[in-house]
Order: C-alpha cells, then structure tokens, then sequence
C-alpha cells in the first residue's frame, strides 16, 4: 500500500511512478479495488486493520498467487532470470527488484522482436525469499544431482542442487560424478568424433567388419554384429570409472570389442574371416575388410607366381578379390577369377610391364 500511496500523491504521474518500478495504470486501479474490499469486510463484520501490513506479508500474499511465476536470477551481471517450468526470462529494466536474487513475476509478458524471435519480459516483480518459499510450499522442494558435459575442460561435471519444484535454487559442485552416467557422456562425446580413443585403430575397424560380415553370410552361427547400440555401450565400457578425455584416451580397446563374443566365437572369425590368408606359393598376405566392399587382398604380379587359384572364406561362402599390382604397386588388375587373369590378360600386361620394369622377372 505504500507504493499505491506514494502514486496516489503524486496523482499516478507516469514518470515517477516509472521510477520506482510502479505501474501507474494498475496503481490507480487499487483505489476502487481496496475500497471494493473495505467494504465487503465492514458488511462481513470483520477487523479492519489501521496499521498499513509488513512487506514481507504483502510479499507472502503475492508469491501465494503467482508461485509459478517464481524466477532466480542467472548472473549479477544481467536481468536474466530462470523461472519455473523451464522458461527463461528477462527482468524489466525499471524493476526494483533488480538486486534481488529471487523474485517472482506478477505479470509475465512476450514481446515480439524485429528478427521474429521473442523476449519474455518479467513485470511487476517482487523479491522473495528461499525460506518463505519452504514455508509455504514444504512437499515443492528436492535435491538432484545434474550431470552434464563440460565441452570446454572435456570432462564430466555434477553439481548437487536444491530444487524448487524444477528451479534450482541453489547448485553446487559435486565430486565425483556418478560413475554410469559419466561413462554414458564420455562415449557420446567419443561417438560424436570430440574425443578420440588412440587406441581405437584400424586394427580394431578391420576386427569389426570381420564380425559382421561373418554374422551377416553365416547367421546360423549366430554371431553377435556391432550395431550402433553395442558400440556405444563397448565405449561405456571402456569409459567407465573415467571423468575425463585425459582419462580414456590411451585406453585399451580392442579386448573391450572383442569381449562381445565368447571365445569360441572369437575362434570362428579367426578360422572363417583371417587376418592373413597363405596363397599357394607359401606367402602370407594381409585381408582388407570392409563394411561397404568385399574383402580383398593385394599382391605384385612377382608375388603370384605359383599360385593358380584364391583362397576363400566362411568355408568357401565369400570368394576373395585380389588386387594384382604392378612393381609400382598400383593396380593392374582387380578380378576373382585369378586363372582367367593368368589365361586372358597376364600375356598382355606382361609385355607392357617388361619394357618399363626390365629388371623384375617374367615368366
């Protein structure tokens, strides 16, 4: 009422209303209202109060009407506040609860911007207090703890705070963060390409694409494939008990992968999808999987004779396809079928490469 006094002498000027955060539209409408209320009270018989209330009453009543219009202030630095039900929100300038950590919002206004977005302006603010708001809302009130990524340091944060309903009043550091959901973080960022695990190399890639193709040609073996789903949970798991990228990135992972199959799976792909196949001639070569493309090996012409036919895999269920290179080491040739590249095409490539590579053998 002091502030409805204050606009009433000065015969609710805009101006100086403005000043102390009054609005002067609304303030001159208390007038009618209060006498509306003095005079239900005379005819209810009811003790009329000659001492103007407290503030922190008249504060109580307000928050007792808009409880969810409750704001914390983000920073000293701005007006931004953070209200309830996740909605953010900026304190009108001309407030005079602008110092005031805690408010809440008699009115809450959307103002639409030349770019199309829209502020959200908080109005007719009163400051408030944690203890009033346990006072009178004891069941609103929990703790959690938040776990999220901090991109800029790379690791795992948590902060232990105090809620109203879902606003946090309070926030604080909590170490260490929970070990399951700081293994799921740390495998987003490592799936997300912002962290690396060194030991995540080729080796591993070529293991995985020797599981699934043999999962996919032989299903009645029933070997488990690396989806998308057990990937992330093998990068758990090579993630957990870690805060930290400085933590994950020098572990191991291959026997983390290769833990998805027992051993007697393990020996099925070793048998049926080698590393290395041995040609005819006794020479071992190395086999290149891939998830898009068939496997292949590659070998210089110099290196294939002897050999008449290629090795297979998955019990003879994938042909091989070789890559038959020049001593330069690039590809003359990409068959299967290595005796019709001998029968049809060697005869020709021979009498090419001789002339540039007169030191190598021919036969």
């Amino acid at each position: 009422m002091r502030a409805w006094n204050y606009a009433r002498h000065n015969q609710f000027d805009l101006q100086r209303c403005r000043k102390l955060g009054i609005h002067a539209a609304a303030a001159r409408q208390v007038g009618p209202v209060w006498d509306y209320f003095l005079r239900i009270a005379a005819a209810q018989q009811l003790p009329l109060e000659t001492s103007p209330p407290e503030d922190a009453d008249v504060a109580k009543c307000i928050l007792l009407g808009f409880s969810d219009q409750v704001a914390r202030r983000l920073d000293r630095g701005t007006l931004r506040c953070e209200l309830v039900h996740k909605r953010r929100g900026e304190l009108a300038r001309e407030s005079i609860a602008d110092e005031a950590p805690l408010l809440v919002a008699n009115e809450i206004n959307e103002i639409g911007r030349s770019d199309g977005e829209i502020n959200v302006l908080l109005t007719q603010a009163t400051a408030i207090r944690e203890e009033w708001l346990r006072e009178l809302y004891p069941d609103d009130f929990s703790a959690r703890i938040t776990v999220q990524w901090d991109a800029a340091a790379k690791r795992v944060v948590a902060r232990q705070e105090v809620v109203f309903r879902d606003l946090a009043l309070d926030s604080r550091p909590s170490e260490p963060p929970p070990a399951e959901e700081a293994a799921q973080l740390l495998a987003k960022a490592v799936l997300s390409g912002e962290c690396a695990l060194k030991q995540w190399d080729r080796t591993v890639d070529q293991w995985i694409a020797r599981v699934n193709l043999l999962a996919a040609v032989c299903p009645d073996w029933q070997i488990p494939a690396y989806d998308e789903a057990s990937r992330e949970l093998l990068i758990q798991q090579i993630c957990h008990g870690a805060v930290s990228h400085k933590e994950i990135k020098d572990r191991p992972v291959l026997p983390a992968v290769k833990s998805l199959l027992s051993p007697a799976q393990i020996a099925l792909v070793e048998k049926h999808m080698p590393e290395r196949v041995t040609l005819a001639n006794g020479r071992a070569v190395k086999v290149q999987y891939a998830d898009t493309a068939e496997p292949f090996i590659s070998a210089r012409i110099q290196e294939l004779f002897g050999v008449e036919s290629l090795p297979t895999l998955a019990s003879g269920r994938i042909p091989l396809v070789i890559h038959i290179l020049a001593p330069s080491q690039r590809p003359v040739q990409i068959t299967k079928d290595l005796p019709g590249f001998w029968r049809d095409h060697y005869p020709r490539i021979k009498q090419e490469l001789r002339r540039k590579y007169p030191k190598h053998e021919w036969r």
